[in-house]
């Protein structure tokens, strides 16, 4: 779908009143990072999963890197599929293209989740101790792989118990969703800092009810940047961290996840540990 000068790709299915829309991380693409929530979400709700411009099968023709291009870029898809209100989903840099989109259109957005994102709560340095761990300069030399030994260490990022991948397979990854537009990729990620600082002063916290869903082991974004989240949102927002989970709980734990989603999404509100039946915590 082509709107203006972005290059929209996306999937759109199930079955429901009411949409929910599922906004990806970095790197890969939307059914990649989401086909476990699609799948799990579609027989209650319409579920929506565009690509980000310049991830996946999206582009754009505007050098406009910023995470407000981002979601505007969703407002237009909403307005093209004509979709007044939609529940979000927001994973990592998904999640900080989410409260974007609360700014920009609080109106067109319903229930908020928040998954391994600090959102407008973002801080540098949250990803210091990080960095000289692995021994790297900039965020980018973890997030931007090179060759399949990168793709391995970025998985040991993700996942508490990281998947056994083939090299070729890891290979593969590099090549399909990271080397065609790595420029554009490295242009992003240089943005998040400028554009969550902007975030925090223009934005008060939106009053829409908001799970904040985590993994007790993401060594990306640490569990303080979720507390540090939940304290800025105020009263509507709920946290619940996952044991055993990196910064994919929803593909470490997909059936728990999509449980408490439904849970949260049809009531507003949610018991981490009936909702999940796995050891979610309340900090």
């Amino acid at each position: 779908m082509v709107l203006a000068d972005d290059a929209i790709h996306y999937w759109y299915g199930g079955q429901g009143p009411q949409t929910v829309l599922f906004i990806h991380g970095f790197g890969a693409d939307a059914l990649w990072q989401w086909h476990p929530q699609l799948r799990g979400l579609a027989p209650h709700y319409r579920v929506l999963a565009p690509d980000l411009l310049w991830f996946g099968e999206s582009r754009s023709q505007t050098p406009d890197y910023s995470i407000e291009h981002q979601a505007r870029a969703m407002i237009k898809l909403l307005d093209h599929l004509h979709i007044e209100q939609a529940h979000v989903v927001g994973l990592s840099y998904g999640g900080m293209v989410a409260h974007e989109l609360l700014g920009l259109a609080p109106d067109r957005v319903g229930r908020v989740v928040l998954v391994s994102s600090p959102a407008r709560a973002f801080m540098k340095q949250d990803q210091e101790p990080l960095m000289h761990r692995y021994g790297v300069g900039s965020m980018e030399e973890l997030l931007l792989p090179d060759e399949p030994a990168d793709v391995k260490r970025l998985m040991a990022l993700a996942y508490a118990d990281p998947p056994k991948v083939p090299r070729f397979i890891r290979h593969q990854i590099v090549e399909t969703f990271y080397d065609p537009q790595r420029d554009h990729l490295l242009r992003l990620l240089q943005r998040i800092e400028e554009d969550t600082g902007s975030q925090r002063a223009r934005y008060q916290a939106p009053g829409h009810p908001t799970l904040i869903l985590w993994g007790l082991d993401d060594q990306i974004f640490p569990a303080l940047a979720a507390q540090r989240l939940t304290g800025e949102l105020g009263g509507r927002a709920q946290l619940c961290v996952l044991d055993e989970a990196g910064h994919a709980p929803h593909l470490e734990h997909p059936s728990a996840f999509n449980k408490l989603t439904l849970a949260f999404l049809r009531d507003g509100h949610v018991d981490c540990e009936v909702a999940a039946a796995i050891p979610w915590r309340k900090p």
